[in-house]
């Protein structure tokens, strides 16, 4: 939930293309961090991607890419040497200064070779990702290692295998590899929690899929406890079967969010998700005051995130957090840590104008807490009347940085760093709760998790 759909044609296509873009923006430019350099002719883009002496024309994203442009506020400086970039609904500003030419290593297309594609990772890894040091990694020792593992004839497996070893000890829940090799994908992604890793080792144990482990856990919670056990058969489903809501003890306010956005439906435009997201919000505000709810307890804590590519659905966060605020105050700071230029950005949340409940609210987290959830998180977590309880988060905030190696195999990394108005840096380690209490035990995750539900509502 927490990234671009992955493309692994490896044929690169024309440069995708819009008419509204202003000649004003011809030429090339590069970005102030997030390794991209876009090469602009009226109206038409084509992206590289770089890092060091890497340079590989962009095929993966170059359409989202320009989608996400083409919704964005571009502001050019008086010199036209400096631009801006806000994407929908965003505080953060990317900045991206003109160049005279594009590098020498943009004009060589880079073979698709085992030594290639490892100098490619290597370098992404390198120039992009900031995060290697909280994890304890050496990333040039990293390198040097994996480096004498890698064979002009090796094969596609051996290849995996080796990018697989470098990635491991970096646990991250925003990395993951995707490849495709003998007509089917393969996926790596080194540390998806805690909760989901039990599930996953009990799938091996049973001979099963790891998809079918999470949906046995997750189907039984999401379509049975939640509805059934927790609220009764009373409550409401909204947002694509994402949201569920109800009362609880009369006077309990309890939101349930399985994923932040996605509320209107996959593709939807990032007009249509915030209208989608408004309009649910000023639902729920609405049965919540109409109900007499005293509190309310916001379950995060089997969300999966959300769309969380250049900015994504932070605006979907903001905008759940706003129904909640008496008054505006910060909610984070941002910023790319690859970036050089760029000033870090505070991001605030400004009360809604819709129906808003203005008391005491509980929100619940777990290790499976991840992605643009945590960003949730922290923007509820600024709210005077919010308390934090249950686990940790996964610790993956950053928006998502895809890049595509020369095979079309699609990297997904981290490149930003959010810390909250404490001062506190959360990535690496997940967002600790005021109150810790265990949400998903071992041997019946789904029945401790109504418990702690009917627990929290019983003291409110």
């Amino acid at each position: 939930m927490k990234r671009l759909p992955i493309f692994l044609a490896t044929a690169i296509y024309a440069a995708p293309a819009f008419a509204d873009l202003s000649p004003e923006f011809n030429g090339l430019w590069q970005t102030d961090g997030y390794g991209t350099i876009a090469k602009v002719q009226d109206g038409n883009i084509k992206f590289y991607q770089f890092a060091g002496d890497i340079c590989i024309e962009e095929s993966g994203d170059a359409e989202a890419l320009v989608d996400l442009i083409g919704n964005s506020k571009l502001v050019l400086t008086k010199d036209r040497n400096t631009a801006t970039v806000t994407l929908p609904f965003a505080q953060h500003q990317i900045r991206a200064d003109r160049l005279e030419a594009l590098p020498d290593t943009c004009q060589t297309s880079i073979e698709n070779t085992p030594v290639a594609n490892f100098e490619a990772f290597a370098a992404f890894f390198q120039h992009n990702y900031p995060f290697h040091d909280i994890h304890g990694v050496d990333w040039q020792s990293t390198i040097a290692s994996a480096r004498e593992k890698i064979q002009p004839e090796m094969t596609d497996e051996q290849l995996f295998e080796v990018f697989r070893q470098m990635m491991s000890p970096l646990q991250d829940g925003h990395l993951d590899l995707t490849a495709r090799i003998d007509n089917e994908v393969i996926r790596f992604e080194p540390y998806p929690g805690d909760t989901l890793s039990r599930l996953s080792q009990d799938a091996k144990d049973k001979g099963v899929s790891e998809k079918q482990a999470v949906e046995a856990f997750f189907g039984p919670l999401w379509y049975d406890s939640i509805p059934n056990t927790i609220l009764g058969g009373q409550g409401r489903v909204v947002g694509n079967q994402r949201i569920q809501y109800g009362v609880l003890n009369g006077d309990t306010g309890y939101l349930a969010l399985a994923t932040v956005g996605y509320y209107d439906r996959r593709g939807a435009s990032p007009d249509e998700e915030m209208a989608a997201t408004n309009a649910i919000m000023e639902e729920i505000m609405q049965f919540f005051q109409t109900s007499g709810v005293q509190s309310v307890i916001v379950d995060l804590s089997a969300n999966f995130g959300g769309y969380n590519h250049f900015g994504g659905y932070e605006f979907v966060a903001r905008a759940i957090a706003e129904r909640f605020a008496s008054e505006p105050v910060q909610a984070f700071t941002k910023y790319a840590a690859d970036a050089e230029k760029s000033p870090r950005t505070v991001v605030t949340l400004t009360p809604s104008s819709g129906t808003r409940f203005e008391g005491p609210v509980h929100v619940l987290t777990s290790d499976i807490t991840v992605s643009a959830a945590e960003v949730l998180v922290l923007s509820l977590r600024a709210l005077p009347n919010v308390r934090h309880i249950g686990k940790a988060t996964r610790g993956a905030a950053s928006d998502v940085l895809g890049r595509t190696l020369p095979n079309g195999w699609y990297l997904s990394l981290a490149n930003e760093v959010h810390v909250d108005n404490d001062g506190r840096f959360w990535e690496g380690r997940g967002i600790e709760p005021d109150v810790e209490m265990t949400v998903f035990d071992q041997a019946s995750p789904v029945e401790a998790h109504a418990n702690l539900i009917r627990k929290l509502a019983n003291r409110n």
